[in-house]
């Protein structure tokens, strides 16, 4: 399985939604992807659990415990 890692430094918006799009594209099927974004944008974070949702992943959300991030944690369904 193949763990891929991305990170959200700017508000969630249109821009993060392009850049989702373009990698969840090239991830196959049991392998997870984790988006870390500040804690703060977490409250926007609905768009990017939609977008995963609608492409086949299974989707959590986990607080960062020491770093002040969020994490969203989505494996691609078998």
């Amino acid at each position: 399985m193949v763990d891929r890692f991305i990170n959200l430094n700017e508000d969630v918006g249109m821009n993060s939604s392009k850049e989702l799009k373009d990698i969840i594209k090239d991830i196959g099927e049991g392998e997870e992807l984790i988006i870390m974004m500040d804690r703060n944008a977490a409250d926007n974070s609905g768009l990017l659990f939609d977008m995963l949702k609608e492409n086949g992943f299974e989707v959590s959300p986990k607080g960062g415990d020491d770093d002040d991030k969020y994490h969203i944690v989505a494996q691609r369904k078998k």
